[in-house]
């Protein structure tokens, strides 16, 4: 492992130097944490859901990108109709009166209106994500300010439409943001499975048949060291990407999954099958000895 720093990853500090985990009750190996990581998953969901959460973590990246997805092109269909916007800005001729001024920036008002509940509040899942009045959801995508005038101003100004424009963008940049993180995630939560797969694959290989003489157990023995420790060398490089700033996972993504990370999760799993594997090859070295 390189560099002495320490990261933070899921409540456990990652101790690079000396390949340890800093908890509350002081530093264990990355190991002893599989180990602790795995008894708590077998207490949570029984031995049948050991393996399913990158798979669902999976699943979860993929209807999440297509909803950001969804929404980043919402808004570029909003920041398209601002674009093409004009708000009144003077009557046309001197005599007009000023009520005619008003009526008209309030029909162009209510149009901007019409087009954000048409494009941002239109996606398949808004109902099920935010379920928000226009008001609630212009201020909370817009800001207290601009979306408060959207929703309650009494005229479609050029100031008003300059803000909902930057702010529009604002909202566009952060949905590219999350995408770019959203595959970022995707591409983590793959490689780790595969990475997982292969070691317990090989375990599974260790124990058929265990009629070896001992030479040949022992090396079977030896093997299963380095199978858990790639399978621990998966949990540092997950933990180096949940701490890149570069990488960031959105913060909301694993609000309700039933554990904090899924790739230490299965890592966890993948530890406890093959130490069991293991201890069937300690039982027949100690019979073959």
């Amino acid at each position: 492992m390189v560099g002495t720093g320490a990261t933070v990853s899921f409540g456990v500090q990652e101790v690079a130097e000396i390949g340890g985990v800093q908890t509350p009750y002081g530093s264990v190996t990355t190991a002893a944490l599989l180990q602790l990581l795995f008894v708590a998953t077998l207490c949570i969901v029984g031995a049948g859901g050991l393996f399913s959460y990158i798979a669902a973590a999976r699943t979860l990246c993929r209807r999440e990108r297509r909803r950001v997805a969804a929404e980043l092109e919402a808004f570029k269909e909003f920041q398209a109709y601002l674009q093409s916007s004009t708000p009144a800005e003077s009557p046309a001729t001197p005599a007009e009166p000023q009520r005619t001024l008003v009526q008209q920036s309030n029909d162009s008002l209510a149009a901007v209106r019409e087009a954000f509940a048409e494009t941002v509040m239109a996606v398949d899942h808004y109902e099920e994500d935010y379920d928000e009045t226009l008001i609630e959801h212009a201020r909370a995508e817009l800001g207290p300010d601009a979306g408060g005038a959207l929703a309650e101003a009494d005229a479609f100004t050029p100031g008003l439409r300059s803000v909902l424009v930057d702010r529009t963008n604002a909202a566009i940049r952060q949905r590219e943001q999350f995408l770019a993180e959203m595959d970022a995630e995707a591409e983590s939560l793959r490689e780790s499975e595969q990475r997982l797969t292969a070691p317990v694959a090989e375990s599974s290989t260790l124990v058929e048949p265990l009629d070896d003489e001992y030479p040949a157990l022992e090396a079977r023995w030896q093997r299963f060291g380095t199978i858990e420790r790639h399978v621990e060398q998966v949990v540092t490089d997950r933990s180096r990407h949940t701490t890149d700033e570069t990488t960031s996972i959105p913060s909301y993504l694993y609000e309700s999954f039933p554990v904090p990370d899924p790739v230490v999760a299965d890592a966890s799993a993948a530890l406890g099958v093959i130490r069991d594997r293991r201890a069937q090859v300690t039982d027949a070295l100690t019979r073959a000895n």
